[in-house]
């Protein structure tokens, strides 16, 4: 998205190069970034890709106004569920590995983050069982056929979205600095998630209305918010994204949400051999 304009071989000009991995990354960072390289001795070998991801569950019920801290349990530490605190065992899934106890990158590991992004993972229909024990506890164990659905399956999902747009506002720091900022609106989901899509078939009999649909929603419509300076991230050194329940509103029965927030960039890693 940020390569140059391209070049057809006409006169006086040039013909185009193969594309790099520099072709997606805003130019006013690569100084920076090379800075960055040249302080960490420079080995590419141990350069990699980054989206730090960490997510927490909404379970039904009425949000408080309480806080919860992303990037502060590891794979592996319990975690409970946001309204009910019901507690599971956090996996992967759940959060990167890279991410170690107390809110820190694991020794070896730091980060250049250049995007924050906010996913809230809103359906519209309800799945028909959802798992009640274990590690995927509140996660998705069947998630139903529309020939089975009732009118009572559907969710608002448009207000639901609004709702956590409006209602939560998010904080990322480093140590004891604040850096940006805003409500869930301020930071899209960026490339991650699923497309907008909305589907609903009604059928009337005997006076009654019997319906199906699926459908989804995004925070944002693609493009994450990109920060004017880059955030190092060394490691050992406390972070996270601070989200504040600030309006508290209701998630129905049978509807479950789950919250992720990404740091995008580019990180440092130990390599072997």
């Amino acid at each position: 998205m940020y390569d140059q304009s391209p070049q057809f071989g006409l006169t006086n000009t040039q013909m185009p190069g193969l594309p790099t991995v520099l072709d997606q990354i805003n130019p006013i960072y690569y100084y920076q970034i090379a800075d960055f390289l040249k302080l960490k001795g420079g080995r590419l070998a141990s350069v990699n890709g980054i989206e730090l991801y960490d997510t927490v569950r909404i379970d039904p019920g009425t949000l408080t106004t309480k806080d919860f801290v992303f990037f502060q349990n590891p794979v592996g530490a319990q975690q409970a569920l946001f309204i009910a605190g019901t507690q599971y065992t956090k996996q992967e899934i759940d959060v990167h590995p890279h991410v170690s106890n107390g809110g820190q990158l694991a020794q070896g590991y730091e980060a250049l983050i250049w995007c924050i992004g906010v996913q809230f993972h809103i359906l519209q229909s309800n799945d028909a069982t959802l798992q009640t024990t274990g590690n995927a506890l509140n996660l998705t164990l069947d998630p139903g056929l529309l020939s089975t659905q009732t009118t009572a399956s559907f969710i608002r999902m448009s207000n639901l979205m609004r709702a956590f747009q409006e209602g939560t506002f998010f904080r990322l720091f480093v140590n004891q600095t604040d850096f940006e900022s805003g409500p869930g609106w301020r930071f899209p989901s960026g490339p991650y998630g699923i497309s907008g899509q909305n589907a609903l078939t009604f059928n009337v009999t005997a006076g009654a209305a019997v319906g199906s649909g699926d459908g989804f929603v995004n925070n944002g419509f693609g493009f994450a918010y990109q920060m004017p300076v880059m955030r190092h991230i060394p490691p050992l050194t406390k972070f996270g994204v601070r989200m504040s329940v600030q309006n508290p509103f209701v998630v129905d029965a049978g509807c479950t949400v789950r919250v992720v927030v990404t740091l995008g960039g580019i990180g440092i890693q130990p390599v072997t051999g």
